[in-house]
């Protein structure tokens, strides 16, 4: 006989084997599966027909799991088709009661109508479904611009960012707007900035929770100037010194900086500042004053004193 005839009849016997192992599992999946099972399952509850002055509570149940009994092939068919609850909240809510309870009986029937055929439910894991909602109110909140902004070498905001408005109103369920103080803007991202900003942008809602945001979006303002550094030195003066008492003050002089935006840089003098030590407020344990501006224009901005400390000694 030929090779082929041997190789032929080889390949049929794996054949048949192959054939005849399918089929024996086919049929044990088939015994096998037609048994009933009783599984554990989870359907998650959908709150629907909402009433506009209301709204659903954050510690209402989400889950609830039950025992099916199955064949086995309902069994893995529910496992991927998961089962849900839905409830119609504006069929049993009264805004007088704030809330209401599904029944055992009632929650069964819900669950029951997952699925194709009567099958054994049981073992709730709630006796009874309590639903519990929030009136919706209004509240006003302070508007936080969110912002990651960088300025080109020199330029610098001359006062803080500028919201308009400043406070807006939302609405939501009362418990989840209790302890809501404040909401920011969208993301306001810019770089190298040297002119002046003006956005318009969008209020995010801090949470699914919040029904309305009026007005929902805000113009955030920042004035932007060029900045120059001045320095002046200034002899130190003391104030509330006793009359009978003569001190000696080490150094006599203070050197501040500032800056000041170049377009003010020209109002600036000498006259418009007053570098003083109080006396009265020194440290008399270690023989120290600390410098301070008692008079400055209101148009500069991080100032910086050198020394920051004035020692004194006391004359005989």
């Amino acid at each position: 006989m030929s090779k082929g005839f041997f190789k032929n009849t080889k390949n049929a016997k794996v054949n048949r084997f192959l054939l005849f192992l399918l089929l024996a599992t086919i049929f044990w999946v088939l015994t096998k599966f037609s048994r009933e099972f009783t599984s554990t399952m989870t359907a998650k509850i959908n709150y629907e027909n909402i009433p506009e002055t209301a709204a659903l509570s954050e510690n209402n149940t989400r889950y609830i799991t039950f025992d099916l009994a199955a064949n086995g092939f309902e069994i893995l068919f529910y496992k991927f088709k998961k089962p849900t609850v839905t409830v119609p909240v504006g069929k049993y809510y009264t805004k007088e009661k704030g809330g209401f309870k599904i029944s055992k009986n009632e929650l069964l029937r819900m669950v029951s109508s997952n699925f194709n055929r009567n099958l054994d439910i049981k073992n709730l894991s709630v006796d009874e479904l309590n639903v519990h909602l929030d009136p919706i109110v209004l509240k006003k909140v302070r508007v936080i611009a969110k912002t990651a902004i960088t300025f080109k070498n020199g330029f610098k905001p001359l006062d803080s960012i500028k919201i308009v408005p400043d406070s807006i109103t939302i609405s939501g369920p009362s418990g989840s707007l209790k302890n809501m103080k404040t909401i920011e803007t969208e993301l306001i991202s810019l770089k190298e900035v040297e002119k002046n900003i003006s956005e318009t942008v969008k209020v995010v809602s801090p949470g699914s929770e919040i029904v309305s945001i009026k007005p929902n979006k805000v113009k955030v303002e920042l004035v932007v100037a060029e900045f120059s550094q001045g320095q002046y030195t200034f002899p130190v003066e003391v104030v509330n010194l006793p009359p009978d008492m003569n001190i000696k003050m080490v150094p006599e002089s203070v050197t501040i900086t500032f800056d000041v935006s170049v377009n003010d840089f020209s109002t600036i003098s000498k006259e418009n500042f007053r570098l003083v030590c109080d006396y009265s407020q020194s440290n008399k344990d270690e023989n120290f004053m600390l410098p301070f501006l008692e008079k400055k224009p209101q148009n500069i901005y991080n100032v910086v004193f050198e020394p920051k400390k004035i020692d004194f000694f006391i004359l005989k």
